[in-house]
């Protein structure tokens, strides 16, 4: 008992320090270059690619916040005796969809770069050259 009860205080701690972390990363670092400022975009361009970002970062922002409610529901169901593996993988469950929401979201980003940027300007940028 005494065990288990270390081991779900360790994940909650876990927990807490990744939620830091993330919130953290939502603050972000200090104003980092625009990687696509030096491809020579057009407005069109420009403004289609702000279009993506935008819509890009609403919806990641969406998913980090169930994320973190269904860490917190996990956590919960983790320390409690009574919670049954069942519920716990549920909510496991739950995450992992969370987790394809967020790659779904991502993987529709980079197909609107393909549409908005040309194949140099793609180039440039996965060699690090739009940097």
């Amino acid at each position: 008992m005494h065990a288990w009860k270390r081991v779900g205080i360790g994940l909650l701690m876990t927990t807490m320090l990744i939620g830091g972390n993330m919130a953290a990363a939502q603050q972000g670092p200090a104003k980092e270059t625009d990687p696509f400022q030096k491809l020579g975009l057009s407005a069109d361009q420009r403004t289609k690619l702000d279009t993506a970002k935008n819509e890009r970062m609403t919806s990641l922002s969406a998913t980090q916040q169930k994320v973190m409610g269904i860490r917190q529901k996990l956590m919960a169901l983790v320390v409690d005796k009574k919670a049954s593996d069942r519920e716990i993988d549920k909510i496991a469950d739950d995450w992992a969809v969370a987790d394809k929401e967020a790659l779904k979201t991502e993987t529709k980003f980079y197909k609107a770069l393909r549409q908005i940027l040309t194949q140099e300007q793609l180039t440039k940028l996965s060699q690090g050259n739009g940097k």
